[in-house]
């Protein structure tokens, strides 16, 4: 079996949804995911096999690791490891039986909250070291020093692709967090309103 690395695909994927659904698209393509390790963070490694229908779930829950671990086994979920301190799970199925999503939402949701919140602040760490480094750049400048011109640009074009990333990362985990919340508001409203009875339980 041929092994096949996708290099920063939890950094890429960083929404639980998104990373669910590239994995699914990968298994239908017959690149079938190997338990994530360590090395997560920087590269996933798939096997070349026949494609197979594979449910997956990305939840970071706020159960009891243990009780949560093991319930999720006795349904028939495969542990696949972590990924930002989401749980990374599979399920092998048929075209009749795709299992249903099991994810604590309010768990998901308070996650993308969390980490989109720090991806924010340290895109706005980025950007004042950004605008620092202009600063001082254009004093030295303005002072017709220019020793050290070829060092600031080093330097800024090194912080560029931090601050881009954190700010595109950020936005994404708060879009979706807000859009979680809102999911789950309407199902909670859904919960609590009353069925209306039919005509014949009426009669």
């Amino acid at each position: 079996m041929a092994l096949q690395k996708k290099m920063f695909a939890a950094l890429k994927y960083i929404v639980p949804s998104d990373m669910e659904y590239f994995l699914e698209e990968m298994s239908a393509d017959g690149k079938i995911l190997r338990p994530v390790g360590e090395g997560g963070l920087f590269y996933y490694e798939f096997t070349e096999e026949k494609a197979q229908k594979a449910k997956y779930v990305v939840d970071h829950s706020t159960m009891p690791k243990a009780l949560y671990m093991q319930m999720a086994i006795d349904k028939g979920w495969e542990f696949m490891g972590k990924s930002f301190n989401c749980y990374i799970w599979r399920q092998r199925y048929d075209d009749k039986n795709r299992p249903e999503n099991f994810a604590d939402q309010t768990g998901v949701q308070k996650h993308c909250l969390h980490q989109g919140l720090v991806m924010s602040a340290m895109a706005l760490v980025c950007l004042a070291l950004a605008v620092a480094i202009v600063y001082f750049l254009r004093a030295e400048r303005m002072q017709g020093i220019t020793d050290h011109t070829i060092q600031y640009v080093i330097m800024l074009a090194t912080q560029l692709p931090f601050l881009i990333y954190f700010a595109w990362a950020g936005r994404k985990l708060l879009f979706e967090a807000a859009r979680l919340k809102d999911v789950i508001a309407r199902n909670a409203i859904r919960k609590r309103t009353p069925v209306a009875p039919s005509a014949e339980e009426e009669a």
